[in-house]
């Protein structure tokens, strides 16, 4: 049976004008009711907006201003567009279905509201709108109806996960009722709409249409007008009782996230890599250095603990939690959430709240940062955190160790600063103090200068870059450390005492451009020293070995030894995910294998900026775990079973804790820079040209 229509217009009678009454089938009385109920809501809604904001600025101020332009792009890009919950799949499509109808439903609800309050104010009637009308009338009522379908399906998609247990997010009962809650919204919605159509006798009621097979249902059960009207009404109660309760609770539950996570996305501080500084003058005041209590974190960082929606995310990329570490960046962020909802901010958050051993455990890889969908960075926290406890002497072991040889020795090997240029002996290398009209300054590391392995590494890059005629001059005894492991450990003074001196010195040579085959030392020379005043151009390795192969300044040999075999790359975090520096390895690569440069790489299951941990990073190279309980034994395991007889990296903590791991499965494999694995193919090159 089909929705009723009009009754037959009189002759000569004009056409009624496309439209609907705002509030049809509602008297003045109940219309009166819901604007005192719409008023009360909102009001709920603002003072939990208001109370959380209040809460907000009770942290720290933060250190950047807010670049309002940087903000409203993001709103663009990641809110409105969604772009960072991109690449997931189901859980993808979900969310965005559900974000888009819920946000066009707002608006249209909204442009009704705009309506009503014009008609009222210009005195029409019912019936005599003032836009809502014509053809803004059929795409709105079209464009809506629409949107409440994706509504619909995003919230029965993300019950139907949680009903089933799949996906790592966090359940709870709250959860599912305010999916449940919205489901109902958007159910009462079509039902509302298809009981009007029946007893308004709606023009063109296919411009909704799944208003209008709503409506052809219920006449299949027999609702006629007057039925309809009865029906609608109290369904028109229904509707409005849980949009309007809804729109009251969303401060007070995880609907929060939605309005925390917009603006955490907008005025969001941090890049990969990038830790904000502590002022001495700063500790002075307050005698303490790092988060001790929830107050100490900055208003930014309470904004991201309310932003957090549990979907773990960031639990599945840890390698730390895959490793079985007492580390899961999801439970570090919600159990400060707790105590920021429970105690208060004044609570001291270490011990009971996070303990000490899950925030040694974190490597600061950044992949909790970079998959957050809503910009949250756990790791930030945690290096915060870490801070006090240095602060409070509460590090013991290797890890103090290297600190304190860091500290007294400019390297945590404790070496001496004469050994520096060890690693070069017989090269002839250059040094900045004799050459200072140099162009490139080679920053060798502590690990290349100490380490026996990774003195390879050196000397294979001042050979290729001697080869090719690179004017360029390394620091030798006058080098320390660079202090990166320091600062992301917690102990940001021994680190801002090496970035000054490393600075003076830098300044003294006139340093402009710096080389360094740590991409540890990469991101240290490029976001850390430039919060001393330290400006210079930073690349990896990797990257001018590629250029000078490209330009024909290297040119390796053609089906040599090192394309005997077949070869892996494994990306190293702080240059792939955080200096985002993925193709130039692979380029060194290829041209080393076939010296044409077509060769390809067998690629790990997780590669790029999707990389998996050494386990090395953030300190963790100095810990004195067992094997097996480090870091990175799915790598090296994902590496054993890739059949390559070759596994090329571009880090020396990369080298040594890949080296350590595959002599436990695979022995065979050799694990080698891809600056060894070039100047192979190039030196064997010369020696048979």
């Amino acid at each position: 049976m089909q929705p009723a229509l009009p009754a037959e217009l009189p002759a000569g009678a004009e056409p009624a004008q496309l439209t609907r009454e705002v509030f049809g089938n509602v008297p003045a009385w109940a219309q009166t009711l819901f604007y005192l109920l719409a008023a009360a809501a909102v009001g709920v809604f603002v003072y939990g907006i208001v109370r959380r904001v209040r809460l907000w600025r009770k942290g720290r101020p933060a250190c950047d201003a807010v670049s309002w332009r940087t903000a409203v792009r993001r709103l663009l890009r990641d809110v409105l567009l969604q772009k960072r919950l991109w690449g997931r799949g189901m859980a993808s499509l979900a969310h965005v279905l559900l974000f888009s109808g819920f946000v066009v439903l707002l608006i249209g609800t909204t442009l009704i509201g705009v309506e009503h309050f014009l008609a009222d104010v210009l005195g029409r009637e019912p019936n005599a709108p003032v836009f809502h009308k014509g053809l803004y009338f059929g795409v709105y009522e079209l464009v809506t109806d629409t949107f409440g379908v994706a509504l619909i399906a995003g919230c029965g998609m993300f019950l139907v996960r949680r009903l089933r247990g799949t996906g790592s997010f966090a359940r709870s009962p709250a959860d599912v009722g305010v999916l449940v809650a919205l489901l109902a919204i958007g159910v009462t919605g079509y039902a509302v709409e298809s009981l009007r159509i029946i007893h308004a006798e709606t023009r063109l009621a296919g411009l909704s249409p799944v208003g209008y097979l709503c409506a052809a249902a219920f006449q299949g059960t027999g609702i006629g007008r007057e039925a309809a009207g009865q029906f609608h009404f109290l369904l028109w109660w229904t509707h409005a009782a849980l949009a309007l309760g809804f729109i009251a609770l969303m401060p007070y539950t995880r609907l929060l996230h939605s309005l925390a996570g917009m603006v955490n996305l907008a005025i969001r501080d941090h890049a990969l890599g990038v830790l904000q500084p502590v002022s001495i003058a700063e500790v002075e005041t307050t005698g303490q250095i790092g988060v001790a209590r929830l107050a100490d974190f900055s208003y930014r960082q309470l904004i991201e603990l309310d932003a957090c929606v549990s979907c773990g995310r960031c639990e599945d990329s840890c390698p730390a939690f895959e490793a079985g570490k007492p580390l899961s960046p999801r439970n570090v962020v919600q159990d400060l959430v707790g105590a920021m909802n429970g105690p208060g901010l004044e609570q001291n958050v270490h011990g009971d709240v996070i303990a000490a051993e899950t925030l040694w455990s974190c490597t600061t890889c950044g992949a909790c940062a970079d998959v957050c969908p809503l910009g949250i960075s756990p790791m930030r926290m945690i290096t915060d955190m870490r801070r006090y406890l240095i602060g409070e002497g509460a590090l013991r072991g290797s890890p103090a160790v290297a600190l304190q040889k860091t500290e007294r020795a400019g390297n945590p090997w404790g070496m001496a600063a004469s050994d520096r240029l060890a690693w070069a002996a017989g090269l002839d290398v250059p040094l900045a103090s004799e050459r200072p009209d140099f162009e490139w300054l080679y920053w060798v590391g502590c690990a290349a200068a100490y380490d026996r392995r990774a003195q390879k590494v050196a000397r294979s890059v001042a050979r290729l870059l001697k080869a090719a005629n690179v004017n360029f001059a390394v620091l030798g005894t006058e080098e320390r450390c660079t202090g990166e492991s320091a600062r992301r450990m917690g102990d940001e003074f021994l680190f801002q005492q090496l970035a000054e001196q490393n600075v003076a010195t830098f300044a003294s040579r006139g340093a402009k451009k710096i080389l360094a085959h740590c991409p540890h030392c990469v991101n240290s020379l490029r976001n850390d020293y430039s919060q001393f005043g330290g400006q210079f151009e930073v690349v990896h390795h990797s990257q001018l070995l590629s250029e000078l192969v490209q330009q024909g300044r290297l040119k390796p040999a053609a089906h040599g030894k090192s394309a005997a075999g077949s070869i892996t790359y494994h990306d190293p975090c702080y240059l792939a995910r955080v200096s985002g520096v993925t193709e130039p390895p692979r380029a060194v690569l290829a041209a080393s294998a076939s010296g044409t440069g077509q060769a390809t790489v067998v690629e790990l299951p997780r590669n790029r900026r999707q990389t998996a941990c050494c386990g090395a990073g953030g300190g963790r190279m100095w810990f004195d775990d067992a094997l097996a309980q480090r870091v990175g034994q799915t790598r090296v395991r994902e590496i054993a079973a890739s059949g390559s007889d070759t596994v090329a990296v571009a880090c020396p903590f990369c080298l040594v804790m890949l080296t350590d791991g595959l002599a436990a499965h695979r022995p065979d494999v050799q694990v080698r820079d891809i600056a060894e694995v070039l100047a192979e193919a190039v030196f064997e090159r010369e020696a048979n040209s």
